[in-house]
């Protein structure tokens, strides 16, 4: 019987094993934090989280926003030193300098997201006067000054900035209003840290096995 040639092949099979990633999630509720009207000093949520995951592959954000004009905000989520914008004066072009005068968010932010960027979002759907935009959203991504952020300006720090990284440490939410006129609340966030997927071992195992015991059979006959 040939071993090299058994174990190069037990080893292709281990190669090939389908990855397995379970997320963790923190929802942090109940906030009610007043977002002060004009200011851009803003508000911070800081979130000091604990978790087995040693490498994320993904983020999502959940965001829960009450008020009454979402062109006003800017929001962004630091860990790290890494920075993603959530929002960034949603709706701001060169023919609306004001943005979306939509009521609140209740929405998931996600880079893959397939009704696409957060800042053009009544391109897909003009929530119904007084509710908040549902559904799932690209992040804004958009590093621009929100005095002077436009829809046609780059997405450049999505929630992938933070992939490789370890999951466990301190995650600052920031809100802004950058014009007076109306106040916002935010309820609630969630964070939803998806892993770098890791082989799956003991399925993996049996199949090298039967690969093993059917090589010897044929050498054998």
């Amino acid at each position: 019987m040939n071993s090299p040639q058994l174990l190069g092949t037990l080893t292709a099979v281990i190669c090939c094993v389908s990855p397995v990633a379970v997320a963790d999630v923190f929802s942090f509720t109940g906030l009610n934090l007043a977002i002060p009207d004009g200011q851009p000093a803003g508000i911070s949520d800081v979130e000091t989280i604990s978790s087995g995951i040693s490498q994320l592959e993904s983020v999502q954000v959940n965001l829960n926003i009450t008020g009454n004009f979402n062109g006003d905000l800017y929001c962004y989520l630091e860990y790290n030193s890494a920075l993603a914008v959530l929002l960034n004066r949603p709706g701001r072009t060169v023919s609306n300098s004001f943005g979306y005068d939509d009521s609140g968010f209740n929405v998931t932010l996600s880079d893959d997201a397939a009704n696409g960027n957060i800042h053009v979002y009544r391109n897909v759907v003009t929530p119904t006067p007084g509710s908040p935009l549902t559904g799932v959203w690209q992040p804004d991504g958009r590093t621009t000054s929100p005095d002077h952020v436009l829809d046609t300006d780059p997405s450049a720090a999505p929630l992938g900035v933070f992939a490789g990284m370890s999951a466990s440490g301190t995650w600052t939410l920031f809100i802004a209003d950058l014009s007076p006129g109306g106040t916002s609340m935010l309820n609630s966030w969630q964070l939803i840290i998806t892993p770098v997927p890791e082989p799956s071992v003991l399925p993996l195992a049996a199949l090298g096995l039967g690969v093993v015991s059917v090589l010897v059979r044929r050498r054998e006959r």
